[in-house]
C-alpha cells in the first residue's frame, strides 16, 4: 500500500508539473520568438537606418558633386571683374614671371628698337625730333590698315586650303573659294565685297561651313543681328565637334565673335560654353602663328579681336586665360602677347580703382594705388611695344598710360608718332591723342588745332585721317559757353569747310563702317551758323542718307528749315534772312528789345520776297511737283509765323512780363525730339482737369485745392472759361512713351538771358514709376539737350521716387551720376510745379513753390528752357510699360537779379600733371 501511495504520489506531482513544463515551454517558446521578433526588428531597423545613412550619405555626395559642377559652371558667369588684390595673389605673380621683363636694360632696349624702327620708316626720325612742327606723313607712302589685311590674306589662303579639303565634294570649287576670297577680303578691309560673291557665299551658307559664316558675318550687312548671333553661334559648335578640322586662326577668331556675341547673356549655357572654347583656342592659334612666317597684318588682326574679347571675361577666365597663354604646354606663344595682355589687366584694375574723376576730386589712396598699377602697366606695354614696334597698337597702349601716369621713358607725343608709324589711320592712337592734347591733361587748345589742321592735311584714299581731326576739335566746341558761338574762332570754320572734302572721300570710298556722327553735326552746324548755305547743300548731297544719323536739334538746327533755307536765302532774300540767321536763329540770349525792333522789318521783307513773287519758290524747286511747291509755300508761311512768334516772347520777357506759354506759342517754341510714340498739343485748361479728377480719385475732395495751387491755374479775369473760348488758349502737351525711354525732351529754339524764372507743371496719368521722371533744365543744348556735359541746373519728378537735382555735371558716364536725392514723393503725388530760378552763379530749385534746395556754383547754361527725359544713363530694365504724362503751364519771366551775387570762378584745373614741356625735354634727351 505504501508503494501504491507512492506511486499514487509520484503520478500526482507528475501531473502536476506537466501543466508547468507545458507553461514553460510556452513562456520558452513566446521569449525566444519574442526575442526573435525584437531582434529581427532591431536587425530590420539597423538595416534600414544603415540604407538611410548610405543613401543621405550618396545623396550629399551627389548634391556636393553637383554643387561642385554648379560652381564649375557657373566660375565664369559670375560678373567679379579683376582687382588689385588679383593681381597680388601669389598665382597670378607666378604666371606673368613666366616672362620676365629685365627692367634695367628696358630704357635700352627701348631705344634700340625706335632707332631700328625710324631706319625702317624714314619720316619716323623727322617726326620724332619735330613732334609738334613734323606733318603726319613724309614723303614715302605710309603704310594703312589695308595693307595689314592685305598681309593677312596669307593666313586667308591657308584657311581656304583646309576648306576646299573639309568639302571635297563641292561643285565649282574654284569659283568659291574664290568668292570666299573675295569676301574676307573685302570684309576685314570694311569694304562691300562684289555682289556676285556675296551671293554665291550665301547659296553655301547652308552647309554650316565656319569659313564661309564668319565671311558672311563680316561683309553681309543685310542681315540682322539675330541672324548673325546663328551664324557665329554654328560655326563655332561646328569647329567645336572637331578641332583637328579647322585652322587653329580661324577658331580662334570664330570663337572671339562668339564670345563677344553671347555676353549679353551671362547666364546661358551658350556664353559658358564661348567663354571655354575662347580660353582653349588662342594658346593654340598663337603657338600656331608662331611657326609662320612673321605677319604684322595677322598680329595686328588677332590681338586686336582676343583682346577686345578679354574685356568681357570675369577675373577667373581672365586668370585662367593668362595661365593658357603662359603655360608650359603652348612654350612658343610670343612674348609681346603676353605682355600686351597682363598690360591691359592692370590698365584696367588701374582706372577701377581711381575712376574718371579729376584728380582734385579723386582721394589719395586711390591715386596711390593707381600710380601703383599703373607704372606696372606701362612696363608691361613698352615691353610689348619693343618686342613688336611694327603694331601701332602696341605703341598706342603706352600713349594713354603716359598720358595718365607719365612713368614711361617717352611723350605722349613720340608714342603718337610711333603709333603712326606702324599704320597712319590706327583710330586708337588719335582717340587716346585727342585726350593727352586737353588742356587738363598737359595740352593746350592751340596743341589740339595744329593737330587737327595736320590731319586735315592729310591725303588718304578715304579722307578718315582728315575726319579724326574732329577727335581734337571736340573738347574746344564741348567748352564754349554762352557767349562764344561755333564763328569766334576762325579755325573753326576752316576746319567745318575743309571737312567737306573729307567727308567726300569718305562717301566715295567702299567703306563699310559708318564713322564721324559728330563731327557731322559740328560741321553742319558750323557752316550753317556762318550762313556758308552752298557749303551747307554740297554736305548734305555728299553724305546723301547719312543726314539720319544727325542729331539735329542738339546742335540748334531743323533738318527741313535748314534744308529750305539754303535753297531760298540767296539774292536780296540772303541779306534779309541772315540778321534773323545770326541774332535769332543764334545767339537769341543777347537780343535786346531795339535789336528785336530791327528784325520785324526783315520778316516782311522776306515774306514780300518769298510769297508775293509766285515763281520765286517755283524757281528754286524746280525739280519739284506743282502740288509739293505749294507745300513749301505753306512752310514758308508757317516758318516765318514762328520766327514772329519767337520775337514776339523775347519782347515780353525783355519788358519784365510773366511769359505764359499759349497753344501757338508752344508749337513756336518747342520742337519734341526722342522716341515718344504719342504727342499731343492741348489746351492747359485739359490738363488741368485731368490732373483735378485724378487728384480726387486718389485723394478725395480735398485734394481739389491743392492742384489748384499746384497748377499755377489762371485767376481774376483770365478764368478757364474765358481761355477756353479764345483762339488761342494757355497751351500744353500729353506724351506717351515707354518708361525706359530716356530720349524725350522739349528743344527750345530760343534762348532767354539770363537771370530768369523758368516754370512748368507736370502731371503723371500713371503710376509707372519710371527712373527718368520727368526733369525741367536751364542748360546747353550743344552736347544733347538734357544730355548735356557743361554746367546746368536741373530738376526732375516721378511719383513715388525722388526728386533728383543735378549740382554740376549731368550724368556724364553711364556708370555715374552727380545727383543730390530727395525722397519727398508719394505715389499718389502725380501733380508737380516744377520751377528753376537761375543765373550766372547759381540757381534754386522749387517744388511747389517750395525751396528744396540752391547751389552757387558757376553755371554755363546758354539760357535754354528745356523739358523732358533726356537722359545719358540707361537702365537694364525690361521695357514696355507705358507712361504717360502732361506737361502744360510753362512759364518764363526775366529776374531783377542774380540768386547770387558774383563771387566764384571755375575750376581751373589741377597742378597734379608735370609740364608737358618738361617731359617733352625728357623725351628728346632720351632719344
Amino acid at each position: 500500500m505504501a508503494g501504491t501511495l507512492g506511486m499514487t504520489k509520484s503520478k500526482s506531482l507528475s501531473g502536476e508539473k506537466a501543466p508547468k513544463r507545458i507553461l514553460w515551454k510556452v513562456l520558452l517558446i513566446a521569449l525566444v520568438v519574442s526575442a526573435t521578433a525584437v531582434g529581427g526588428g532591431g536587425f530590420y531597423l539597423y538595416r534600414t537606418e544603415q540604407n538611410r545613412l548610405a543613401q543621405a550619405a550618396a545623396s550629399s555626395a551627389a548634391m556636393a558633386e553637383q554643387m561642385k559642377v554648379q560652381a564649375e559652371a557657373m566660375k565664369y558667369r559670375e560678373q567679379y571683374a579683376l582687382s588689385a588684390q588679383d593681381l597680388k595673389a601669389e598665382t597670378f605673380r607666378t604666371m606673368f614671371e613666366r616672362f620676365p621683363i629685365d627692367v634695367a636694360s628696358q630704357r635700352t632696349r627701348l631705344r634700340d628698337a625706335v632707332k631700328a624702327r625710324a631706319k625702317v620708316d624714314p619720316h619716323l626720325e623727322t617726326a620724332l625730333l619735330d613732334v609738334y612742327d613734323a606733318p603726319l606723313v613724309g614723303e614715302d607712302p605710309p603704310l594703312f590698315f589695308a595693307d595689314l589685311c592685305d598681309e593677312f590674306m596669307a593666313d586667308v589662303e591657308l584657311m581656304l586650303e583646309d576648306f576646299v579639303q573639309r568639302n571635297p565634294d563641292l561643285d565649282n570649287v574654284e569659283q568659291m573659294t574664290g568668292s570666299l576670297r573675295e569676301c574676307l577680303y573685302f570684309g576685314y578691309r570694311s569694304e562691300h565685297p562684289p555682289k556676285k560673291a556675296l551671293d554665291d557665299v550665301k547659296e553655301f551658307e547652308a552647309t554650316g561651313d565656319p569659313l564661309v559664316l564668319l565671311a558672311l558675318l563680316k561683309c553681309d550687312f543685310g542681315d540682322t543681328r539675330e541672324t548673325n548671333f546663328e551664324r557665329v553661334g554654328k560655326a563655332s559648335d561646328r569647329i567645336a565637334e572637331s578641332p583637328e578640322s579647322f585652322d587653329p586662326v580661324l577658331a580662334a577668331l570664330v570663337h572671339s565673335e562668339s564670345l563677344l556675341c553671347h555676353a549679353v547673356d551671362r547666364n546661358s549655357d551658350g556664353y559658358d560654353a564661348a567663354v571655354r572654347r575662347f580660353l582653349a583656342a588662342w594658346p593654340v592659334a598663337w603657338q600656331e602663328a608662331s611657326s609662320r612666317s612673321p605677319s604684322v597684318g595677322r598680329d595686328h588682326v588677332c590681338l586686336t579681336r582676343m583682346l577686345q574679347a578679354v574685356d568681357v571675361l570675369n577675373s577667373v577666365a581672365q586668370m585662367d586665360f593668362l595661365d593658357g597663354l603662359t603655360s608650359a604646354e603652348q612654350p612658343d606663344v610670343p612674348a609681346f602677347v603676353v605682355h600686351a595682355v597682363i598690360g591691359q589687366f592692370y590698365r584696367r584694375v588701374a582706372w577701377d580703382n581711381r575712376g574718371t574723376s579729376y584728380v582734385s576730386e579723386t582721394a589719395p589712396s586711390a591715386m596711390e594705388t593707381f600710380g601703383e598699377l599703373a607704372n606696372v602697366a606701362s612696363t608691361h606695354m613698352v615691353e610689348a611695344y619693343l618686342l613688336r614696334p611694327e603694331l601701332a597698337m602696341l605703341a598706342s597702349a603706352p600713349l594713354g598710360m603716359q598720358m595718365a601716369s607719365g612713368s614711361t621713358p617717352l611723350s605722349v607725343h613720340h608714342w603718337f608718332r610711333l603709333a603712326l608709324s606702324g599704320h597712319l589711320d590706327h583710330q586708337r592712337a588719335y582717340d587716346s591723342y585727342s585726350f593727352a592734347s586737353m588742356p587738363r591733361w598737359g595740352g593746350s587748345e592751340e596743341l589740339q588745332q595744329s593737330i587737327a589742321s595736320k590731319c586735315l592735311d592729310t591725303e588718304t584714299p578715304d579722307g578718315l585721317v582728315a575726319l579724326h581731326s574732329h577727335l581734337f576739335m571736340r573738347f574746344y566746341f564741348a567748352r564754349r559757353t554762352s557767349d562764344v558761338s561755333m564763328l569766334d574762332e576762325p579755325g573753326n570754320l576752316m576746319w567745318a569747310r575743309r571737312s567737306v572734302d573729307a567727308w567726300r572721300k569718305l562717301s566715295n570710298a567702299n567703306r563699310t563702317y559708318h564713322y564721324g556722327e559728330r563731327n557731322l553735326g559740328d560741321a553742319l552746324q558750323i557752316l550753317w551758323e556762318a550762313g556758308q548755305f552752298d557749303d551747307v547743300s554740297a554736305l548734305l548731297e555728299t553724305i546723301g542718307q547719312r543726314s539720319r544719323i544727325v542729331n539735329w536739334k542738339t546742335h540748334n538746327m531743323d533738318e527741313e528749315e535748314v534744308r529750305f533755307i539754303c535753297r531760298m536765302a540767296s539774292g536780296a532774300s540772303y541779306f534779309s534772312w541772315m540778321p534773323i540767321h545770326q541774332q535769332l536763329v543764334f545767339n537769341s540770349e543777347r537780343l535786346d528789345p531795339a535789336k528785336i525792333a530791327s528784325l520785324n522789318p526783315r520778316l516782311d521783307d522776306l515774306e514780300s520776297i518769298w510769297l508775293d513773287n509766285p515763281d520765286f519758290i517755283a524757281e528754286r524747286f524746280s525739280d519739284l511737283s506743282a502740288e509739293a511747291i505749294e507745300s513749301k509755300r505753306e512752310y514758308a508761311m508757317r516758318m516765318l509765323a514762328r520766327r514772329r512768334t519767337q520775337l514776339n516772347l523775347l519782347d515780353r520777357f525783355h519788358r519784365g512780363e510773366q511769359v505764359k506759354f499759349t497753344v501757338n506759342e508752344l508749337a513756336a517754341s518747342f520742337i519734341p525730339a526722342g522716341n515718344h510714340s504719342r504727342l499731343e498739343l492741348r489746351s492747359s485748361e485739359k490738363c488741368i482737369g485731368e490732373a483735378n479728377q485724378l487728384d480726387l480719385e486718389l485723394n478725395g475732395a480735398d485734394g481739389d485745392e491743392q492742384i489748384g495751387e499746384q497748377s499755377n491755374a489762371p485767376s481774376g479775369l483770365e478764368t478757364v472759361e474765358v481761355i477756353a473760348e479764345s483762339d488761342d488758349p494757355m497751351g500744353g502737351y500729353q506724351i506717351e512713351t515707354d518708361w525706359l525711354d530716356h530720349s524725350f525732351f522739349l528743344w527750345n529754339q530760343i534762348r532767354y538771358p539770363l537771370p530768369a524764372r523758368y516754370e512748368v507743371t507736370v502731371t503723371f496719368m500713371d503710376a509707372t514709376r519710371s527712373p527718368y521722371g520727368v526733369g525741367l533744365l536751364c542748360g546747353p543744348d550743344g552736347n544733347g539737350g538734357l544730355r548735356n556735359e557743361l554746367r546746368g541746373a536741373q530738376i526732375r519728378f516721378c511719383p513715388g521716387a525722388k526728386f533728383l537735382c543735378v549740382n554740376s555735371v549731368p550724368e556724364k558716364a553711364m556708370s555715374s551720376s552727380s545727383y543730390k536725392e530727395w525722397s519727398l514723393s508719394s505715389e499718389n503725388m502725380r501733380t508737380a510745379r516744377l520751377r528753376l530760378d537761375v543765373g550766372e552763379r547759381g540757381y534754386k530749385a522749387f517744388f511747389n513753390d517750395h525751396c528744396f534746395h540752391e547751389s552757387e556754383s558757376p553755371l554755363r547754361t546758354d539760357g535754354l528752357f528745356q523739358v523732358g527725359r533726356c537722359s545719358s544713363r540707361v537702365y537694364t530694365l525690361p521695357t514696355g510699360q507705358k507712361s504717360v504724362f502732361n506737361l502744360y503751364d510753362f512759364e518764363v519771366q526775366k529776374l531783377q537779379q542774380d540768386p547770387f551775387a558774383e563771387s566764384q570762378v571755375d575750376d581751373g584745373g589741377s597742378d597734379f600733371f608735370e609740364s608737358e614741356e618738361g617731359r617733352l625735354n625728357d623725351a628728346e634727351d632720351f632719344l
